[in-house]
């Protein structure tokens, strides 16, 4: 199996970009950066995001067969819908979680790509769906999928940023490897950082620099100062376990995650036909979502209606908080 087989599996999979960077460890300038950001709390309550360094600083140890050097991080995206017509006075939810839970749905899709791995190399392949301790965007980044934007999310040129990341971890080699874009956002377009109802995204030095790997790095993964989560709605109403901050607004309607700063990109959107698989399509009754069906939910109806849904992350008294943050 080469590089073009597989990509050819990944796209039958459903992916609508693929890449491959060499299996190695984290260059030091973007570990340094991130755990900067987890130093100062960037990351809020997500304690997740601090634990397994060495993993996270080295994919290798993903592995069973420990950190020696050798291998790919096989990346691919997978768009979700980002054109969503929600029925007026229904409230919003993040577009990623209109559909299918993405963990489930991308982890079974990718499972025959990971065992043809094996077969055809001998190598086993870890599959990672949000999931891992991996640093998702910044292999995305280092293979060339797309690059980072000031809103920090991963931009595929010509796809946009409404997409699904996983990789495939293994020790066999799949070449060529790409490169990190030289791409970054318009000059002078702050359109996210004006839209962020609470300031949760700033200004960053994002000049590029060498890495330690010998290979030009243009867009930091995150910056210290870049991204503040716990002044983030989708921190607030997805990952957040206590009551949402009072001094924070939350503008009418957003329930369930944000998209504002999606939205507000000029590059966030396709330019091209991009598929949806059809597990990520809108469920219709979630576009018509409604204050006094939520408050009216039993936690038997609550099962049902989500079910297979990744908003079960928030649980049922989660989003009995999200709507008591909309209407005080």
């Amino acid at each position: 199996m080469d590089a073009g087989k597989l990509s050819q599996m990944l796209t039958d999979a459903g992916a609508c970009a693929v890449a491959f960077a060499p299996l190695r460890p984290v260059d030091h300038h973007a570990w340094e950066s991130y755990s900067r950001w987890i130093a100062t709390g960037g990351h809020a309550s997500m304690a997740y995001l601090a634990n397994h360094s060495e993993i996270r600083r080295n994919p290798a140890l993903l592995l069973d067969d420990g950190p020696q050097p050798g291998g790919t991080v096989v990346c691919a995206a997978f768009a979700y819908a980002s054109d969503v017509t929600f029925r007026p006075g229904a409230l919003r939810i993040a577009r990623y979680a209109l559909g299918d839970d993405y963990h489930e749905v991308l982890r079974q899709r990718l499972q025959p790509v990971a065992d043809a791995i094996l077969a055809a190399t001998g190598h086993p392949a870890r599959i990672c769906v949000d999931s891992a301790p991996i640093l998702e965007r910044y292999w995305a980044e280092q293979s060339g999928l797309g690059f980072t934007g000031r809103n920090r999310q991963l931009i595929i040129p010509g796809i946009g940023s409404h997409i699904f990341l996983a990789e495939l971890v293994t020790r066999a080699e799949f070449t060529p490897y790409g490169t990190p874009m030289d791409r970054q956002c318009p000059e002078g377009c702050d359109r996210c950082m004006r839209a962020c109802p609470n300031g949760a995204l700033t200004a960053s030095n994002r000049q590029p620099w060498r890495g330690s790997h010998g290979e030009a790095v243009f867009n930091r993964l995150t910056e210290s100062c870049g991204f503040d989560a716990r002044r983030c709605l989708s921190f607030q109403t997805i990952e957040n376990r206590g009551e949402i901050d009072a001094d924070l607004t939350v503008p009418r309607g957003r329930f369930y995650g944000c998209d504002i700063c999606l939205e507000a990109c000029p590059l966030s959107r396709p330019s091209c036909r991009v598929t949806v698989l059809p597990e990520f399509q809108p469920r219709e009754a979630l576009t018509r979502l409604t204050p006094a069906t939520v408050t009216a939910l039993t936690p038997a109806a609550y099962s049902l209606l989500f079910r297979h849904s990744p908003i079960r992350r928030a649980k049922l008294a989660g989003l009995l908080r999200n709507l008591r943050a909309l209407n005080p």
